[in-house]
C-alpha cells in the first residue's frame, strides 16, 4: 500500500465509514451510541459531518487508500486550530443534534472533558484514529500517524490525543506517547489523555 496522503473532501464518505466500523467497539462511543444495531450508520454520519465540516479543511487529516477504500485514517488538529470556529459548530449542531437525540448531553460531556484536559502549550492533537477492521494487525495505524509525528519531532511541538479503549494504550506508548491525565464519571467511559514530547 502507498504512503499516507492528505485527506480530500472526495474522500470523507469513505473515512468516515472506515472510522465508524474500527471505533464501533470504544466504550466513549458506546456511551454516545449505545445500539450496536444502528452504531455504525450513526457514527458515519457524525463522523461525515465533524470531519467533512470542521477537520478536512485544517490539512491535517491523513490516510492510506483512496477516496473509494481507506484502510486507515488520522485526524488532526494542528497547533493555534483546535477550537472550531462558532459557525462551524452552528452549522454542524442541527445534524449532530438530530443522530445524538437525548444523547446529545452526553456528547457535550464528553468534549468538555477533552477541553479541560487539554495543554495550554501549542501541540498537534489526535482527534481520530482507525483502521479498517480487515486492515488490523499490519502496522497501518503508525504509518498513517507517521507523517504528523514526524513534523512533531522536526518542529519540537508536542502531540496530544484521548483514548477510552485500554486496549489502545501499549499502541500509543510504543509510539513514544505516555498518560498525562485521566478522568471518569458514573455511567460513562474512563478518558485516559496521552501525551508525546519530540524526539
Amino acid at each position: 500500500m502507498d504512503e499516507a496522503v492528505f485527506a480530500t473532501r472526495a474522500a470523507v464518505p469513505a473515512l468516515s465509514s472506515t472510522l465508524a466500523r474500527a471505533l464501533a467497539d470504544d466504550p466513549g462511543w458506546i456511551y454516545l451510541f449505545p445500539d450496536p444495531a444502528t452504531r455504525v450508520r450513526d457514527m458515519s454520519a457524525m463522523l461525515g459531518l465533524m470531519v467533512g465540516k470542521a477537520y478536512v479543511d485544517l490539512d491535517a487529516t491523513w490516510m492510506l487508500g483512496d477516496q473509494r477504500a481507506v484502510a486507515a485514517a488520522a485526524v488532526w488538529m494542528p497547533p493555534g486550530r483546535r477550537q472550531v470556529p462558532w459557525s462551524t459548530q452552528l452549522g454542524a449542531a442541527p445534524g449532530l443534534a438530530w443522530l445524538l437525540k437525548r444523547r446529545t448531553l452526553r456528547g457535550l460531556k464528553l468534549m468538555r472533558a477533552m477541553d479541560q484536559a487539554a495543554p495550554r502549550e501549542p501541540h498537534y492533537y489526535l482527534t481520530l484514529l482507525g483502521v479498517a477492521p480487515e486492515a488490523q494487525g499490519r502496522g497501518l495505524g503508525q504509518r498513517v500517524l507517521t507523517p504528523v509525528l514526524e513534523v512533531c519531532d522536526a518542529t519540537r511541538t508536542l502531540a496530544w490525543l484521548e483514548t477510552s479503549n485500554p486496549a489502545n494504550h501499549g499502541f500509543y506508548r510504543r509510539l513514544g506517547f505516555v498518560d498525562a491525565a485521566q478522568t471518569s464519571w458514573p455511567g460513562g467511559p474512563t478518558l485516559t489523555f496521552m501525551a508525546r514530547t519530540p524526539r
